[in-house]
């Protein structure tokens, strides 16, 4: 638990001002990308990938040739990259701020390329020679231009950039719970608007308590013990926010913005141990011990009003 308010206390420090924020980015510029950590990552990092692979089979886009955005592309543009090693699509991808790093993203994809032989998979030729190019590019632009990529940054998180009815696929992979609670819907209209009638939303939202990231002695949903009051003023920072909203709230939201749910893959732990505070006294047991959650949506092809 000392880890734990440890670094509750840091992330509310480093949120203070503008210049602790970007005293934040510099520092995890520098330090908090993926280096250094590609042997813990790379599994889930190929795990992730392979799931999203999968739907995009299951769903009938993995013909290539569509058009995709990624929401939140963060340090090394994992997802798209590794979506495109296998498929020839158009891929947007979307952040708030840039973070990239070029060292950081030759050496996980290095450690994919390493982790492929060790594990003696089957890459056909062309799967390989992508990713033999993308373990050696040079710049980033030479990545986009090569890889069918492109990189969008809007601060204010907004997709209004986007021509509506644009998107085969709009996807993120722990991205959903870092917008503010009041901003949600607003970004779900949007994925909607964005997306062409029949279109596909795929979206992996971490529930999970990300203090907890810091801390393996601490329950993934430690901050269900903790009422608004007490979260706001102690835990809750503005650089690693996350919005404790829970696996019925998202699913009321894309229904309430006209998706049709499709599917839907929860991860569990335990909570029994845990003393939960009446403010999530109202959740099922299922919502309370979710923390992880991966939905799928379509956009029907007959749009309903907004």
């Amino acid at each position: 638990m000392l880890r734990y308010l440890a670094a509750a206390a840091g992330l509310k420090l480093f949120s203070m001002n503008r210049i602790t924020k970007r005293a934040y980015r510099y520092i995890g510029n520098q330090v908090g990308g993926p280096l250094g950590r590609k042997e813990k990552y790379i599994q889930s990092h190929m795990l992730r990938g392979d799931l999203f692979r999968s739907l995009i089979k299951k769903y009938g886009l993995d013909q290539g040739g569509n058009t995709l955005l990624e929401i939140g592309t963060g340090w090394v543009h994992w997802h798209s990259v590794y979506h495109n090693i296998y498929y020839n699509d158009h891929i947007t991808m979307f952040d708030i701020w840039d973070c990239r790093q070029l060292n950081a993203f030759k050496e996980l994809f290095g450690a994919l390329k390493e982790e492929i032989i060790k594990q003696g998979l089957d890459m056909s030729g062309d799967v390989m020679r992508r990713l033999n190019f993308v373990c050696s590019v040079k710049s980033f632009n030479e990545l986009y231009h090569k890889m069918n990529l492109s990189y969008n940054i809007n601060e204010a998180g907004s997709l209004h950039q986007f021509p509506d009815n644009k998107f085969d696929c709009i996807f993120s992979f722990h991205v959903l719970e870092h917008v503010k609670k009041d901003n949600t819907d607003i970004l779900i209209n949007d994925i909607y608007r964005k997306l062409k009638p029949g279109g596909y939303s795929i979206h992996q939202i971490g529930i999970d308590d990300h203090l907890a990231h810091y801390d393996s002695s601490v329950s993934q949903k430690k901050y269900i013990c903790f009422s608004d009051l007490v979260w706001r003023n102690i835990f809750e920072n503005n650089i690693q926010y996350f919005n404790r909203l829970q696996m019925s709230e998202w699913i009321n939201s894309f229904e309430k913005n006209n998706f049709k749910l499709l599917d839907k893959l929860p991860q569990y732990c335990d909570i029994s141990d845990l003393n939960v505070n009446r403010r999530f006294k109202k959740y099922s047991e299922q919502d309370l011990r979710c923390t992880t959650l991966t939905i799928i949506h379509q956009k029907p092809l007959m749009q309903g009003k907004l």
